[in-house]
């Protein structure tokens, strides 16, 4: 770990969306696709800040303290008044397939642009952004604002992360034209060319991004097959997928792999090396249960 990237005064990896309890048979745990970013990039020792909401609860105070057990700065966690914090309720069926009811109005839809917010986005390094955080005006809102707020030279990440409810069109075009980079998984592509007109083969998927959008590079996740990653004018590249010593589950692995790669990317690394980094630490979340690593376990 390189504990330089922790000195307050770096640029930052701003990550923006939900954080949430993922309502599991066996129990609650800690979600979100962002907020797994965040937790997992400052695991391995990036300066990092999430921008998200928790109610003003018992479950809110839980995940902060669980934030807090990690080191992790909740400068921008927000805590909303009248508003429940986030939950996934997740049902397993008899053959084992999970089903998820995202539930909606919670305090991460209400994301507000604080003053404080705005002078971190002002100096961020990285900013990370997904799909879902988007599906309330008041979150939307925030984000676009962000957008404009962080400099030219960050580098801006968009993880598609595809949930119901659908994003429309709109979401996902001012999305793209604000990204450089974008994450899918194998199953996201096709239904991402669907409505957005695009071929779903694979290469020349990335091709027709690249021609509409500033994306530079596109990072396809394939599960236990690795990962592609097209670069703009160069050819693919195949990841495999990294060993794990002992895969206990794989919550988290995808949040786990783009954590890696933006950490990669702040220190210099290229594409194919960050995304190596991303698929190395997506093992090594595997190797526990949750997205969530326990405190200090890479310390």
């Amino acid at each position: 770990m390189n504990t330089n990237d922790k000195i307050p005064g770096n640029p930052p990896l701003l990550v923006f969306g939900e954080i949430l309890w993922d309502m599991l048979p066996a129990g609650a745990r800690p979600g979100g696709a962002p907020a797994n970013v965040a937790v997992l990039a400052h695991a391995i020792g990036a300066h990092c800040l999430l921008a998200s909401a928790v109610g003003d609860d018992e479950p809110g105070y839980d995940m902060l303290a669980l934030l807090r057990e990690r080191d992790f700065p909740t400068t921008h966690v927000q805590v909303i008044t009248g508003a429940q914090t986030g939950a996934v309720d997740v049902t397993i069926t008899g053959a084992g397939i999970p089903s998820y009811r995202i539930r909606e109005n919670t305090a991460w839809d209400r994301i507000a642009l604080t003053p404080d917010l705005a002078k971190t986005a002002t100096c961020a390094a990285a900013f990370y952004f997904g799909s879902l955080a988007q599906r309330s005006e008041e979150s939307r809102a925030t984000l676009k604002k962000l957008l404009q707020t962080i400099p030219a030279s960050c580098l801006r990440f968009f993880d598609a992360n595809l949930r119901e409810p659908w994003p429309g069109a709109d979401v996902l075009h001012d999305s793209l034209a604000h990204a450089d980079i974008l994450k899918l998984n194998h199953e996201e592509l096709p239904l991402l060319a669907s409505w957005l007109g695009l071929p779903t083969e694979e290469r020349a998927f990335a091709d027709a991004v690249f021609a509409r959008h500033p994306v530079r590079t596109l990072l396809l996740t394939k599960g236990p097959a690795g990962a592609d990653v097209f670069d703009k004018g160069g050819e693919p590249v195949r990841i495999p997928a990294s060993p794990a010593e002992t895969i206990i589950d794989t919550v988290g692995a995808g949040d786990a792999f783009s954590a890696g790669f933006i950490d990669g990317c702040l220190r210099g690394l290229s594409s194919r090396e960050a995304a190596q980094c991303g698929s190395d630490f997506a093992a090594r979340v595997c190797e526990n249960a949750g997205a969530w690593l326990p405190p200090r376990a890479l310390r």
